[in-house]
């Protein structure tokens, strides 16, 4: 009785079959968990702007036209950007879960240093010499931010109030524009309208006391 079987070079090349699927099912699973670690860093990653931007926005949307004085005594408007493109604002509604004796009105300020955006907010308004900032760190790894203040005739400018516009100035605060260049997901822009002007709160003069707590 004649027996059949595999000859040698079958058998050779089902193992050459067998070796190139394997590799290849190495490949494609090595493949599979690299783009869910890039995935998941990547949410991760959105998760963050996603927080800043949200953070940013609030601070913008509250804002509120009551000017402060600083360390130096000197001035300062209810919203500004800097020669340094350092934003200032006064914002409401600042929690005060543990009923303290303080304003609901918060002084914060946006500054990119190197690659980082800070936020900087003061315990009171109206600081005295030996008044510092809180510093939270509010997003790492951004390329490029600009900040953009839109007066009421869509024109938009690098610094507020701005100096020498009397045009500009007598439109009034618009809206915000944030600029930002964030790896992996490149240039990101925010345009955020501001509160109404109806009442601005100045500065006091001489002999009247604005310093809150």
């Amino acid at each position: 009785m004649k027996r059949s079987g595999f000859t040698l070079i079958e058998m050779l090349v089902a193992l050459a079959v067998f070796a190139v699927i394997g590799l290849m099912s190495n490949r494609l699973l090595i493949q599979i968990i690299d783009m869910e670690e890039i995935t998941e860093v990547r949410g991760e990653r959105l998760v963050e702007v996603q927080r800043a931007v949200e953070i940013i926005r609030r601070d913008i949307q509250q804002l509120a036209y009551r000017d402060v004085r600083d360390e130096l005594g000197d001035s300062h408007p209810g919203f500004e950007i800097d020669e340094f493109g350092v934003l200032h604002l006064t914002r409401r509604g600042w929690a005060n879960p543990l009923g303290r004796g303080r304003s609901e009105l918060q002084r914060v300020a946006y500054a990119r240093v190197e690659d980082a955006l800070f936020r900087l907010y003061w315990p009171v308004l109206d600081r005295a010499r030996d008044s510092r900032p809180i510093r939270q760190l509010l997003l790492a790894g951004i390329s490029e931010m600009e900040v953009l203040a839109v007066d009421t005739a869509g024109v938009e400018h690098r610094f507020w109030p701005p100096e020498g516009d009397p045009a500009a100035a007598e439109n009034g605060l618009a809206a915000v524009v944030v600029q930002m260049t964030l790896p992996p997901y490149g240039d990101i822009e925010r345009l955020w309208t501001v509160p109404t002007n109806m009442a601005p709160q100045i500065l006091a003069g001489p002999g009247q006391n604005l310093q809150t707590e």
